[in-house]
């Protein structure tokens, strides 16, 4: 078994990643206005990049050790579970999509979404060129985060603390993940973190909660360039 190898990725998950995502936020904020649109892009590629490199390593441990895909819950077996998350996506995207088609019409709706994203809007697109680079991150994100989080460090810290203080643990540290979006967004994605662990637990895969999570991503991003300026010098009231 490579532990060294298990212990260098959970250490890169837990710190590299959150250090790394804090250290681009503290300069995303730094930056001139001029300068944000290319310090963000470059904060998104580098993200993709280093998200990607780690299920790269992932998956090179667990085919040098013959590790089977089931212990990551990368499975997709039709169920009850499963069946319900499927309709309960099908009914928050009809949600979404009606809460798409408002934010055009209704000028305090946009304004309540500027004031949800007010401590990430300098990371958030702006145009609809920047939402494509944008709507890369967010499927990296679903993937790459729901296999590193709620796959590879639920299952290596439940040889530690067990399976449910394992799946605990690991949506505090998604949360704490999320430093650079402040105490609020800590908070947020915790609690994001742990609808996903739920949705994992439901349909006994890692796949509808990383389609979950994508689609969350985007629909952000997506009312993001609908509501921010594109001048981020700019602050809306």
């Amino acid at each position: 078994m490579p532990v060294h190898s298990d212990h260098v990725l959970a250490l890169l998950i837990v710190f590299v990643l959150p250090l790394r995502a804090w250290w681009g936020m503290r300069t995303l904020n730094a930056a001139s206005p001029e300068r944000v649109p290319a310090v963000r892009a470059r904060l998104w590629w580098r993200a993709i990049v280093m998200q990607w490199a780690l299920i790269g390593m992932l998956a090179l441990v667990w085919a040098q050790e013959d590790r089977s895909p089931v212990s990551l819950a990368l499975v997709l077996r039709p169920n009850w579970g499963l069946a319900g998350v499927l309709i309960g996506l099908a009914t928050i995207v009809s949600l979404v999509m009606r809460q798409r088609a408002r934010v055009a019409q209704e000028p305090e709706l946009q304004r309540s979404v500027r004031e949800q994203l007010a401590s990430v809007r300098r990371l958030m697109p702006h145009t609809t060129g920047e939402f494509r680079v944008f709507a890369a991150l967010a499927v990296t994100a679903g993937i790459c985060e729901e296999l590193l989080f709620r796959g590879f460090l639920t299952w290596y810290l439940a040889h530690h603390l067990g399976l449910p203080l394992a799946a605990a643990a690991q949506v505090v540290i998604f949360g704490v993940a999320h430093l650079y979006q402040g105490f609020g967004g800590i908070v947020k994605t915790g609690f994001a973190g742990a609808f996903f662990t739920a949705v994992v637990w439901i349909s006994g895969s890692l796949v509808p909660a990383m389609l979950i999570h994508a689609l969350m991503d985007l629909h952000a991003g997506d009312l993001a360039r609908r509501v921010l300026p594109q001048d981020t010098g700019i602050t809306h009231a």
